[in-house]
């Protein structure tokens, strides 16, 4: 990873790809497209406005708690996220990410008002606006026990 990080390297799943000569993206690197659908929130109060505004038109959000030094969000970007079937899975949610990089004052008062020790953890929210708590994602996972956390949290 030293070496990567030495190398200009940005991705910490594939630290020494700058090495040869054709290096390209992942095959399981989420398309840009897709990610550009999380809108950032900064502060709580964002948060729950974004929410309520969902839910007034059914929706449901998830929510993603990333931090650019978290190697496990950049995890599930590669390996959830890119996935089609779970872009497809969502494509009717509002996706909203708090980027708690910073770990400032703002990113510390969302955690503590949901109770989040830290990234990742993804929310699941619905249009009642009410999180499906039993569902909350807390650490690394993969497409297939996502997608079964989705599905019951919409049968809730």
């Amino acid at each position: 990873m030293v070496l990567g990080a030495a190398g200009g390297a940005s991705d910490p799943l594939q630290p020494l790809a700058f090495m040869t000569a054709t290096a390209a993206p992942a095959q399981t690197a989420p398309s840009n497209d897709f990610m550009a659908r999380f809108a950032p929130v900064k502060t709580q109060q964002a948060l729950a406005t974004r929410v309520a505004e969902a839910g007034q038109r059914g929706q449901w959000t998830l929510v993603d708690f990333y931090a650019d030094w978290c190697v496990s969000c950049k995890q599930i970007e590669h390996e959830v996220f890119a996935d089609p079937r779970v872009q497809q899975a969502l494509a009717d949610m509002q996706l909203l990410r708090p980027d708690v990089t910073a770990n400032d004052a703002d990113d510390q008062n969302l955690m503590r008002t949901y109770q989040i020790l830290g990234p990742p953890t993804i929310l699941l929210i619905g249009p009642d606006g009410q999180e499906r708590r039993a569902e909350r994602i807390i650490g690394e996972l993969n497409a297939d026990a996502f997608l079964a956390r989705l599905t019951q949290a919409r049968k809730n």
